[in-house]
């Protein structure tokens, strides 16, 4: 089965639809991102501007995680229609429109749930033909190290006369136990920095002035816990999320690029490109879907593409 992943990023979801079984073509503006998605050998890789041009071809399913800048709570300053990223949720709606997918699933921040332009953007799928159901997920439920909560968006064309509704009661009964920091990054407790596997991090000297932050988790600035999945973060390049040991006899820094891929249950063997920045590469894991997620949705889209139920 043929799976077309829109703004692909590093390949997040489209890994899990690949160790599914599909064939992934990823695409994406990002150079590093098709860097990455190549490196890894996920599937194919398409580089396209998608609020300027449209994806053709043929695709059992449409996947994609269009850019959350507009709805993001972090993002104070230019929301909604005002970002110029608004568009690119149009964008992935119309793609589906255009290439009449089986089924469709979209990721995304819960606040966009709540908007004016999705409930639009939903009532435009019906009409398109698709039964449609959202719901939102946190990615610790099916096995991955970190809380991370998202909006999931599942359509299924309605002349397979199955309702959407069906897709999260599966995934619902595949839920797991969460992993834990210990688990995703422990065996890198006592290494020394390793530019080859990425475990580096930069030196930052301004740590201790954020102290109170820490003590209240003020603007999402987190020591980790050991024996806990880890928070949602973003680029830890711009918030300072740290090593567990950090102020408790141990080193005090940042997570490494390495550990920060990790706790979004990515495995030890997936490789990132030598000539990116450790902030491109920092970004890129704070945009990724957990691979632990999307095996789980791509098993559970499978079954009902390929049985009917």
């Amino acid at each position: 089965m043929r799976a077309l992943d829109l703004f692909c990023g590093a390949g997040g979801l489209s890994l899990g639809f690949k160790m599914a079984g599909f064939c992934v073509t990823g695409v994406d503006i990002s150079e590093a991102a098709k860097k990455t998605f190549e490196l890894n050998q996920i599937g194919d890789f398409k580089t396209i501007d998608l609020s300027k041009e449209m994806v053709e071809g043929d695709f059992d399913i449409v996947l994609g995680g269009p850019p959350c800048k507009p709805w993001a709570t972090v993002n104070t300053v230019r929301r909604d229609s005002r970002h110029p990223d608004y568009r690119l949720l149009v964008s992935f709606f119309e793609h589906v429109e255009l290439l009449k997918p089986k089924a469709f699933i979209m990721e995304n921040v819960p606040a966009l749930g709540s908007t004016p332009i999705f409930r639009k953007m939903l009532a435009k799928m019906d009409q398109a033909g698709y039964s449609v159901r959202a719901e939102n997920i946190r990615y610790s439920e099916f096995g991955a190290p970190t809380i991370r909560r998202r909006l999931i968006v599942f359509g299924l064309r309605k002349d397979t006369e199955l309702n959407a509704g069906l897709f999260f009661e599966k995934l619902m009964r595949g839920r797991r136990e969460p992993k834990t920091v210990r688990w995703a990054i422990g065996y890198l407790r006592n290494k020394d920095k390793c530019q080859d596997c990425d475990h580096v991090w930069p030196e930052l000297k301004t740590i201790e002035r954020y102290l109170t932050y820490y003590k209240t988790n003020k603007y999402g600035w987190y020591i980790l816990e050991w024996d806990k999945p880890a928070p949602s973060f973003g680029n830890v390049m711009k918030t300072y999320i740290l090593h567990p040991d950090s102020f408790n006899g141990g080193l005090t820094r940042v997570i490494s690029v390495r550990e920060a891929w990790r706790i979004m249950g990515f495995s030890e063997t997936f490789r990132l490109p030598k000539d990116c920045g450790m902030t491109i590469k920092y970004q890129m894991a704070a945009d990724s879907v957990s691979p632990q997620f999307s095996y789980a949705a791509a098993t559970v889209a499978k079954k009902i593409l390929t049985e009917g139920e």
